[in-house]
Formats: C-alpha cells, sequence, structure tokens
C-alpha cells in the first residue's frame, strides 16, 4: 500500500513577518541587558577575556570583524538598538570598533526601558482618565497621571458617591444611600461631612459600625473635634450608652474645654444612670480638674448612697470657685433635697453665672418640687408672654416632661398654634419636643394634631410615629425611652428630661433624695 506524506506548508509571507518581527522584539528585550552586561564585565576584566559579540575567527578590527551577537536576528539591523557599533558596509554587516574599543551603551537600555514603562503608564492612565470621566468622577488627567496628586482621585471619588449618596436620600432609598455614604468616606476618608453623615445614619440601626465612625473621625480631625464630640454624645445619650458618655466627657474635661461645664453635667448624669462612680473617681486627683473637686465628692457621696453627707457637703464654702455648671449642680440638688429656699438664695446670689434658660429652669423646678402652683404658673405666663422660640420651647416642654401639667401643656399648645414656629432644620427639634410632651401628657389629639404637621413638613413615617405613640401609651415592647430617641431629633435637655422618666427596668441609675 502507497503512503503519502505531505510537506507542511509554509506560513504565509505576512505571518512570518509578524513572527520574525515578535521574535526581534523579544530579543531586544532581553539583549539590551544580555549583551551590555557582558561588554561590561568585558571591559572590566580589559582584554582576559574574549570579546562576546565579535567573531572570533575575524582580525578583530574594525569595519572587518563580524557580529555575532546579530546572527539569530530575523533582521540583523535591528540589533543596532542594541549596540550602534554595527555598521553596513560593502562586505555585510561590520562591526565599526576595534575588539580593545567594544563598550556597552546602557543609556541606550535606560532609554528604551523607561521609555517602554513611561508609555505603558501614560497609555493606561489615560485608559483609567477615560473610564473614570465616563463613570461620572470630576477627575483631571494630571491628576491621574502624576502620584503626587493620586490622593485627589480619591476625593473625586468620595466626591461622585457623596452625591449619588444625596440624590439616593431624596429619592428615599436610605439604604442605597447608606451604601454610597460608606464607599465615599472609604475612597476619600479626609471627607469629614461624608463620614459624619455616615456615622449619624448608622448609629440607630448598626451602633458599633456608628462608634467606630465617630472614633476615627474624633481622632483624626483635630480642628473638628470639639463639633464631632457634641454629635458624638448625643449619638450616645439617645441610645443609653452610659459608659460611652462616661468615657467621652473624661476625655473631654482633660482637654480642657471651653464646654467643660456641659461635659461635667454629662459625665454625672451618665454616672447616676449606669450607678458607676468609676470614672469620678477616676478624675477626682487631677490637677487640671481640682475646681470640680466639691462637686465630684458630693456626687461621689450621692452614689454611694450616703445622702446625709452627701447633702451636708453642699453647704461647705468651697463651691465659690466651681464653674457654672457646678452652680447649676448645687442648687439642683439642694432641690431634690427639699431646702428649696436656700436653693432659691443661691441662686439669686449667682446671678451672672447661669444664662436665662438655665435659670428659668431651675426656678420651675423649684417651685414645682414646693407646689407653689401660682409661682410657677406666673413664671410659665411670663415665658408665654413673649414671642415663644425654640429655646422657650425646650425649657417648658422640659418641665412639662419632669412634671406634668394639663393645663399648662395647654396653654403652652395654645399660644404655639397662636404663633407658630416657621418649620426649619433650627425649629423642627421644637415640634419634635411637643410631640413628646403630649405623649408624656396623654394629650392624645395634641399628640395626633403635632404627628400630621411633622408627617407632613419633616416626612416623619407613620410607622415611626405610631411607634412612638405606642411608647407613651405603654404598648411598646420596652420601658426605656433609648428605644425612640435616636429616631427623634431633640435638644439634649430633652433627652435628659426622658430618660429620667423613663428610665426603664434595665437602668440601674440610683434614686435622688
Amino acid at each position: 500500500m502507497t503512503t503519502f506524506q505531505f510537506a507542511a506548508s509554509p506560513a504565509p509571507p505576512s505571518l512570518r513577518r509578524v513572527i520574525g518581527w515578535l521574535a526581534d522584539f523579544f530579543r531586544l528585550a532581553w539583549g539590551l541587558l544580555y549583551w551590555n552586561s557582558r561588554k561590561s564585565w568585558f571591559r572590566l576584566r580589559r582584554g582576559r577575556t574574549a570579546c562576546p559579540c565579535q567573531s572570533p575567527s575575524d582580525s578583530g578590527r574594525a569595519l572587518e570583524t563580524q557580529c555575532e551577537a546579530m546572527v539569530t536576528w530575523q533582521k540583523p539591523e535591528r540589533f543596532r538598538r542594541v549596540c550602534p557599533l554595527l555598521v553596513h558596509t560593502p562586505q555585510g554587516w561590520r562591526c565599526s570598533a576595534d575588539t580593545a574599543d567594544v563598550r556597552p551603551f546602557w543609556g541606550r537600555a535606560l532609554g528604551y526601558y523607561g521609555g517602554t514603562i513611561l508609555g505603558t503608564y501614560l497609555a493606561l492612565a489615560l485608559a483609567v482618565f477615560i473610564f473614570l470621566r465616563a463613570v461620572g468622577y470630576p477627575v483631571s488627567i494630571f491628576q491621574v497621571a502624576w502620584p503626587g496628586s493620586w490622593h485627589r482621585v480619591g476625593q473625586a471619588r468620595g466626591w461622585y458617591f457623596t452625591e449619588r449618596a444625596r440624590q439616593a436620600f431624596a429619592a428615599n432609598r436610605t439604604a442605597e444611600a447608606v451604601l454610597y455614604l460608606s464607599n465615599a468616606y472609604e475612597f476619600d476618608p479626609s471627607n469629614y461631612a461624608a463620614g459624619l453623615t455616615l456615622a449619624k445614619v448608622l448609629q440607630s440601626g448598626q451602633p458599633i459600625a456608628s462608634n467606630r465612625i465617630y472614633e476615627r473621625l474624633y481622632r483624626e480631625h483635630r480642628p473638628q473635634q470639639e463639633a464631632t464630640a457634641e454629635d458624638w454624645f448625643r449619638a450616645l445619650l439617645a441610645r443609653g450608652d452610659f459608659p460611652g458618655i462616661c468615657a467621652l466627657a473624661k476625655d473631654r474635661l482633660l482637654h480642657d474645654t471651653p464646654t467643660a461645664s456641659a461635659w461635667m453635667r454629662a459625665l454625672v448624669f451618665a454616672s447616676e444612670q449606669s450607678a458607676s462612680d468609676q470614672t469620678l473617681r477616676s478624675i477626682r486627683e487631677v490637677p487640671a480638674l481640682a475646681a470640680w473637686r466639691p462637686l465630684i465628692d458630693a456626687e461621689l457621696l450621692a452614689l454611694a448612697g450616703r445622702k446625709a453627707e452627701a447633702r451636708a457637703a453642699l453647704d461647705r464654702p468651697n463651691w465659690d470657685q466651681i464653674p457654672p455648671y457646678g452652680v447649676y449642680y448645687r442648687i439642683s440638688r439642694l432641690i431634690e433635697a427639699g431646702s428649696i429656699f436656700q436653693a432659691l438664695d443661691v441662686l439669686g446670689t449667682s446671678a451672672g453665672r447661669l444664662d436665662p434658660e438655665t435659670t428659668c429652669t431651675l426656678q420651675l423646678e423649684a417651685f414645682a418640687r414646693q407646689d407653689a402652683q401660682r409661682l410657677r404658673r406666673q413664671l410659665f405666663e411670663r415665658l408665654l408672654a413673649d414671642r415663644l422660640t425654640g429655646p422657650s420651647v425646650k425649657v417648658l416642654t422640659a418641665h412639662l416632661i419632669r412634671h406634668p401639667e394639663s393645663s399648662l401643656f395647654d396653654r403652652l399648645c395654645t399660644q404655639f398654634q397662636r404663633a407658630p414656629l416657621p418649620f426649619n432644620t433650627d425649629n423642627a427639634p421644637a415640634y419634635f419636643s411637643l410631640l413628646c410632651a403630649a405623649g408624656c401628657q396623654g394629650d392624645w389629639i395634641r399628640f395626633g394634631e403635632m404627628g400630621r404637621v411633622l408627617t407632613k413638613q419633616s416626612g416623619l413615617s407613620p410607622a415611626l410615629l405610631l411607634t412612638v405613640e405606642n411608647f407613651f401609651r405603654g404598648r411598646s415592647t420596652t420601658d426605656r425611652v433609648v428605644s425612640i430617641l435616636p429616631a427623634l431629633p431633640l435638644p439634649v435637655e430633652l433627652d435628659y428630661a426622658l430618660i429620667e422618666r423613663y428610665p426603664g427596668r434595665q437602668s440601674t441609675a440610683t434614686s435622688r433624695p
């Protein structure tokens, strides 16, 4: 039987040229390093080794000696990119240098490699720039290409996701907005606004994640540290995280902040609610806080249940140099102990050390504890006589939460309806304060009226409104008001008042005398 053998068909000329070009390209990439290295070694050995590239059978003289290094190249002239000593003569390609003059060309190698790397880098930078611009990031080609400006690319990405988050919030797509905010803060940790917004949004559903973001903002953004601490404190207070408040308040007090009085009040309140004196004891001997020692000593006695000694501590003569909250603390504790007239005397002699809101708050508290209804009503009416403001509504609603009185609440609501505050960001807390005060009074007609206003003006969801109503009606699964406070934008004074009234069975707060 005859066997037929078929010879392999030669590759088409165009394919052979492509293959040859690719082969020479890789020879060039390798040869720039290989031949320059061998030539460098040849120069170092100074004739003690054979020339690595010239044919050993030739004379070694210029223009007479062939180049062995180019033999395997598909086109020998391409080897000139490695070694420009190669020239074309009538006899063919020859080396233009004597053997002793053969030398490396590292500059060419660096030029080719550097040019290739730079070209590739610029091509990739251009591709990334086109992609980022197509997505919508506001970046320039310089920011993408120059390593010193790469942080601006992260800022641009952060801005892009922040804008997407804003649009998602406007469309009431909260979950999507939170995802965008997370991306914005991840890409640009310097975006303080995005981080703060994310921390506020997460404070109710994901408190641990919220605390981590607040802590990072607090440590990394020093110029905004006080503002961050205030927002963080509001979140901790609304959730009833009293150990967290103690730690934060201690840190702020040790920083000698101008708002030390507010932080000492937060520390005392959190210590009482958690029935823990650990933080107060840890700062008692700090020299920078020596002015607070009379208050700390009195509070430590109260937390230990030594009520008589705590009361006696209020009469010591070392309260004169204490900061403003110390004055408030002493007067409020005298009122709680039943020493109303002494408290009012101290209040009278402390004129100028307390602001008008605090003075009215203490006066109303004293009259309510003394059951001096006529004086209480007169002061209440005097506050109503002026045009209602956010601060005045805060003082009155906080008082009515602590000491409910349906007739006074009715007067407040009537005056508010007669001259309502314009609904805006500044006045929204006043509306929510009236809603909570109505729930505490059990005035469900007023509660419904205020709920309808908030549903229409602020976008308060009916489901959240029902949750708040169920809490105040006693239909909730918990009796701790911190279960609803994170969702309500209330003033801090209202949070204090509501937590005092509804501490819940889980609270370990000490009872006051």
